[in-house]
């Protein structure tokens, strides 16, 4: 699972040491880091990215912490903002932007990684709730289907038709593999066969070739081209 970080500070040290922390935690997602020097640069910087949280230095010149951190709030509420600073004077301010966590400077190593526990689990949180509410649509000479991911087990395609097996019912579209793939959060949804594809949160465990998924008795077949995606998304659930 893909994580994007964040670091905005006009210190480069401070930048370093914060991409030094999060380089030396032992976590199994796909990390990616934004350094930025300004709030301008890092509003430029993100303009088309959402990301999953920021480290924030409040004392910067031109813009500060505080301006940045509003201008992010009003673009992505659920980014997961935490304040970097020698002062305990903007902690109000910072409170009013719904800001994670503020850190007075400097930070150990260890105080730093107990603060990303926290911010693991409150991702979790977030990634869980907005995973509840998205869907999967497609249009039928009915009208739109819109099916939430969390009622979705798995689409299979059998010669030129497809099929979704959820928990209210199964249904049939016309839709291919290829273009299912194209509109479904990969997060999410996995390739495990060139007939199936299936909703990860589902998963239980593997027996042989075969996936097995809460909630039904049905085996998915895996095939041997996806196996080492599968074992890959398999352990990410479990140890995320």
């Amino acid at each position: 699972m893909d994580l994007i970080i964040a670091i905005c500070d006009d210190d480069k040290t401070h930048v370093d040491i914060i991409k030094e922390y999060i380089n030396r935690i032992d976590i199994d997602y796909d990390v990616k880091i934004i350094e930025a020097y300004s709030g301008e640069e890092l509003l430029e910087l993100i303009k088309d990215k959402h990301m999953d949280i920021i480290f924030l230095d409040i004392e910067m010149r031109e813009l500060n912490g505080i301006e940045t951190g509003k201008k992010i709030r009003e673009r992505y509420e659920d980014t997961i903002i935490v304040f970097l600073t020698g002062y305990k004077s903007y902690a109000l301010e910072a409170f009013q932007i719904e800001s994670f966590q503020y850190i007075i400077k400097p930070i150990t190593y260890e105080n730093f990684r107990i603060l990303m526990q926290k911010i693991y689990l409150r991702l979790k949180e977030i990634r869980a709730y907005n995973n509840m509410n998205k869907t999967f649509s497609y249009r039928t000479r009915q009208g739109i289907v819109s099916l939430k991911y969390e009622d979705i087990y798995y689409f299979e395609r059998q010669g030129k038709k497809t099929y979704i097996l959820t928990q209210v019912g199964k249904y049939e579209f016309s839709g291919t593999i290829k273009s299912i793939m194209e509109s479904l959060d990969k997060n999410i949804f996995l390739r495990c066969h060139q007939g199936f594809v299936v909703n990860t949160e589902k998963f239980l465990n593997i027996n042989n070739n075969e996936m097995v998924l809460r909630g039904i008795e049905q085996a998915i077949p895996i095939g041997r081209k996806y196996r080492q995606d599968v074992l890959k998304a398999l352990e990410k659930k479990l140890f995320c």
